[in-house]
């Protein structure tokens, strides 16, 4: 025999598409593979960038809020989880802060690289209670109001 057949011919063509489309398949998962990877890595930079702002944040005095971080826009509403109460020094004494534990919810989009999705954590809220250099020799005012005491 001298040369195909056309038998053989359709053989070796289904042969070649079959290993085509398998190719074809593997480099397709590949892709997508690598576009999961890719957004994965725009969420986690995002994610690192926002927490790093909300420790500037003192939930006690802006309790929401937003802003642009590069091309990511975050927004956070924060809430009380308990009252706030008085610190204490180490010597147990009263501190001059009014602190209190929040909930912060934090919103980051991005679109269209990241839809919109949330976070949530928890920070301490601050205020001071009096002026700094009100206090007394141990650090105290005697004025100062103590929360939740009348």
């Amino acid at each position: 025999m001298a040369g195909f057949t056309l038998l053989e011919a359709i053989v070796a063509l289904v042969l070649l598409t079959t290993a085509g489309l398998a190719l074809f398949s593997w480099m397709n998962a590949s892709f997508d593979g690598l576009n999961r990877i890719e957004q994965s890595n725009i969420r986690a930079a995002a994610e690192l960038n926002a927490l790093e702002f909300m420790k500037t944040v003192n939930p006690m005095e802006r309790p929401d809020g937003q802003i642009k971080l590069g091309t990511v826009d975050v927004k956070w509403r924060s809430r009380p989880l308990a009252a706030p109460v008085q610190n204490l020094t180490d010597t147990r004494d009263p501190g001059p802060f009014s602190v209190a534990m929040y909930e912060t919810e934090l919103t980051l989009e991005a679109r269209p690289q990241i839809e919109p999705y949330s976070i949530v954590l928890r920070q301490m809220g601050y205020r001071r209670l009096y002026p700094a250099g009100e206090e007394d020799a141990g650090g105290i005012s005697p004025s100062a109001p103590i929360p939740g005491k009348r």
